[in-house]
């Protein structure tokens, strides 16, 4: 018997639409989800589950089959990172072994006589010549590294800690060969960055651990000693760390749109596992409760394993509230004056003179 095209038309036609119905939910739904990090309380694991993993995984499928985890986490809190809509995340806040969900939160990135200035010479008591330090490993989590910089110069360091579980991860110019006994190891996070603002542009920087402030502030804590530096002709002289044998392990967690918490979170993840003995972060957000704070909640972590957590206090102020990171387990780094300034002449057709600042030497 013939099937009249008049009636599969009507058909074809409703089965169509339906698809694209079912393609623009999807569509819709995808451009509605957000970054949650989830934290789970690793003592209700069901005994059915070999592993925690397999739990995530399932207390996951139990509201989004579609939904992929971005990090897991296992050392700063038990949980992982994913994106899921708002209905999707209440219904997870209700399963049992849930103890936050926690929408992911957009942190913000906040010399070479700063040793003398604070009265730490090198012949000081307070900060004597020791063959011990070059066993310390700091994990700086910023915005990169480049380590041609001479303050990476590797020369009279000996061999990589023996607990040293890191590595170098290659990506656009940076190679394994980046890394030295100086720098020991470099990592990068991008995961939680790029689900809340899309593939990051590699015209404008690298998705490698490579470049950028990372560079100042690992060698500000560990630079190795450079002779004849300065900042545009001023200030020559000598640049070294404040423990310039320390070891130096690059993670890469901001980019040029800020820092994202779960990405922020699986660099402090891997840095515990990679065997840091101290963690420093100059980034921070506003103030917020110790147990919604990404980097709080991490550098509790941190701390209980022994490690040294160094935070910066922030760029705000001087009003009341205006620090970051004032969790009391971190060691908050607020900035100071010194003594030394950058001065410039202007003298005027009256004769007057006026003092201002100039950044660079010679004739403007």
């Amino acid at each position: 018997m013939k099937i009249s095209k008049l009636r599969v038309l009507p058909l074809m036609t409703v089965l169509f639409l339906c698809h694209a119905f079912v393609e623009a939910e999807e569509m819709n739904n995808q451009q509605k989800r957000k970054t949650f990090i989830i934290h789970m309380d690793k003592s209700n694991m069901p005994a059915s589950f070999d592993d925690h993993l397999q739990w995530y995984d399932s207390s996951l499928k139990s509201v989004s089959d579609s939904a992929n985890m971005l990090y897991t986490y296992n050392n700063v809190i038990h949980g992982y990172s994913v994106q899921l809509t708002a209905e999707e995340a209440a219904f997870l806040k209700e399963q049992p072994g849930i103890l936050l969900v926690q929408e992911d939160i957009k942190y913000e990135l906040h010399t070479t006589r700063s040793p003398e200035f604070l009265g730490l010479l090198i012949s000081d008591a307070y900060l004597p010549e020791s063959s011990t330090p070059s066993e310390v490993i700091i994990g700086v989590l910023d915005t990169g590294i480049w380590p041609e910089a001479s303050s990476f110069d590797d020369k009279g360091l000996g061999p990589v800690p023996s607990g040293w579980k890191g590595e170098c991860e290659v990506g656009r110019n940076f190679n394994s060969s980046s890394c030295s006994r100086k720098l020991i190891g470099a990592r990068f996070f991008s995961e939680g960055y790029e689900a809340a603002f899309g593939p990051i542009d590699e015209t404008a920087e690298s998705k490698s651990p490579g470049m950028m402030m990372e560079t100042h502030t690992s060698t500000t804590a560990a630079g190795s000693t450079v002779v004849g530096a300065s900042l545009f002709g001023y200030a020559a002289g000598t640049a070294r760390g404040m423990a310039r044998h320390a070891r130096v392990a690059a993670y890469k967690v901001c980019w040029l749109g800020g820092c994202l918490g779960s990405d922020i979170l699986a660099g402090m993840e891997k840095a515990i596992e990679d065997g840091v003995h101290i963690l420093s972060l100059s980034l921070g957000g506003s103030l917020s409760e110790y147990f919604r704070d990404t980097v709080a909640i991490g550098a509790f972590a941190a701390t209980s394993k022994g490690i040294l957590v160094s935070c910066s206090a922030g760029n705000g102020g001087p009003g009341p509230g205006s620090l970051s990171n004032v969790a009391p387990w971190i060691t908050t780094i607020g900035a100071g004056t010194m003594d030394r300034q950058f001065p410039a002449y202007v003298t005027l057709g009256n004769g007057k003179k006026l003092t201002g600042h100039h950044s660079t030497v010679g004739n403007p």
